[in-house]
């Protein structure tokens, strides 16, 4: 295992050294003036820089500045095609700094940079590509009203200033794909970043601010969520607030936006099961499912958290998984080899061992569950894979989201079993299915409560151009870029 470069010798690190990260505040970068945040990397839990908070005076400037933004100003008498332009460019802009992103989601965010590379800043490119195009294109309807002489149209506008709060798990590509679907829509952008990790998005919003969005399309705000979040939640001139968090940071927003009745999208967690049938192929099934359940080392809203395993395949499985499981290879993420890399965070560390230790209790551990004791990742918040069997349905290990790397098993004996299983739970974000007939696959995928279901795979691609919204608890408001825009119907008599 790599050892973290600790002499700084890295010209990466660089960027952690020029001073505080700035804000992003009417199409200038400059310092926040209510103090600094530090900047924690997970594998060895040091300070490696910090960031800038915004005070009152200038959360108000920034609304102020994206309403002038939407309200007649420059942005909003650009047209589609030159939102796409500068999202283009922005997305070159991205490309060129690719390698530098991906170091700094390593550090301050504990994510392997393989991985980055792979799948964060693809999708990033992915978005900003894709959006650049939509900009200039508003799908709409016409209907036969029953009068010839009047003439329907319906058309998508803007929403107008949209507050998006950003999680910490996946603050790049998150991040870029809600900004660019709000801006290729003509919205002005207020965004903030979680407290953890956010090292990568502030670079990011260094590359809008080099770009040439007009001044007030986009502002980036970072800051504790209880301050900075909580009072652009409440300001009036906000028009949209939009959340990719927990149950409990999005209940509370929801509760503030109703008192305005402020429109509010919530993109919420996931306790997402994935049905493995007898007649499956069980290395894919056990390929995937493994994937889709230690994937961001677990701190992923769609993780193939609980496994239902038909039992006459149930106990080849859990050879099979336990096996791949250990495979993984956990370290520094700044070692192109690892695969999983620390969770992000003491309290999130603090509260996985928890779990664990509630899981040894009450079912069977098959491997994990122990610190490491290796100088290399003893002084980071690493969890090894862990893996629970015979997992009763109201363990909480079974229960709820865990946000780690962290799989709880449990048998079923028939379809109808595994379908109530599936269901049993307050969320509805995600879910699997792994079998060789073509029939159930298409009865238990309608049958299950998700907004997203995989069928003998996990995750999936095609997620930027197919937005998904999560059942139940797991999501409210919308989903794509329509979620960001108001619907409106034209009539025209004609004579």
């Amino acid at each position: 295992m790599t050892e973290p470069d600790l002499t700084r010798t890295d010209p990466r690190w660089d960027a952690f050294a020029g001073g505080p990260f700035p804000i992003l505040l009417d199409g200038r970068l400059v310092t926040g003036n209510a103090g600094t945040g530090d900047m924690v990397a997970p594998h060895d839990r040091r300070v490696v820089g910090q960031y800038s908070i915004p005070d009152t005076a200038q959360l108000q400037a920034a609304v102020t500045s994206a309403r002038r933004a939407v309200d007649g100003g420059e942005w909003s008498t650009c047209t589609g095609a030159d939102r796409g332009r500068l999202l283009r460019r922005l997305g070159e802009l991205v490309e060129q700094h690719a390698d530098e992103l991906a170091f700094l989601e390593a550090v301050d965010g504990g994510k392997p940079i393989s991985g980055v590379h792979d799948n964060d800043l693809a999708v990033s490119l992915e978005a900003l590509d894709y959006f650049a195009g939509r900009a200039s294109y508003q799908q709409g309807t016409a209907i036969d009203t029953g009068d010839p002489l009047v003439q329907h149209r319906s058309r998508w506008e803007p929403v107008g200033v949209v507050l998006e709060i950003l999680p910490w798990n996946g603050p790049l590509w998150t991040g870029v794909q809600r900004l660019a679907a709000i801006l290729a829509g003509g919205n002005a952008a207020l965004l903030k970043p979680a407290e953890l990790a956010s090292a990568s998005f502030l670079r990011f919003a260094q590359l809008v601010a080099e770009a040439g969005f007009p001044a007030g399309a986009v502002q980036v705000l970072p800051g504790k969520g209880s301050v900075v979040g909580q009072a652009l939640v409440a300001h009036p001139g906000v028009d949209l607030v939009s959340l990719t968090g927990g149950i409990e940071t999005g209940t509370r927003i929801l509760a503030q936006t109703a008192q305005q009745v402020k429109r509010t999208v919530l993109e919420l967690g996931g306790k997402n099961p994935s049905l493995v049938f007898a007649d499956a192929d069980l290395d894919a099934a056990v390929m995937w499912t493994a994937i889709g359940g230690f994937a961001g080392t677990g701190q992923v809203c769609a993780c193939a958290s609980r496994v239902l395993v038909q039992r006459p395949a149930y106990e080849e499985f859990l050879q099979r998984f336990v096996a791949f499981a250990e495979s993984f290879v956990v370290g520094d993420p700044l070692d192109p080899a690892s695969q999983l890399g620390p969770v992000n965070g003491a309290a999130q560390w603090e509260k996985i061992w928890q779990y664990v230790e509630t899981g040894k209790a009450e079912s069977k551990l098959l491997t994990g569950g122990t610190s490491y004791t290796d100088p290399g990742r003893s002084a980071g918040w690493y969890i090894p894979p862990t893996v629970f069997a015979d997992v009763d349905p109201a363990c909480p290990v079974a229960v709820d989201e865990i946000f780690g790397p962290v799989v709880a098993l449990t048998p079923f004996d028939d379809e109808a079993e595994a379908i109530a299983l599936a269901n049993d739970t307050r969320y509805g974000l995600t879910a699997g299915v792994f079998t060789s007939d073509v029939a159930t696959a298409g009865r238990v995928s309608d049958a299950l409560a998700a907004g997203q279901v995989f069928v003998n795979q996990w995750f999936g691609t095609g997620g930027v151009a197919i937005a998904s919204q999560g059942y139940k608890t797991s999501g409210l408001g919308g989903a794509g870029m329509e979620k960001y825009l108001h619907h409106k119907n034209v009539f025209t008599r004609l004579a």
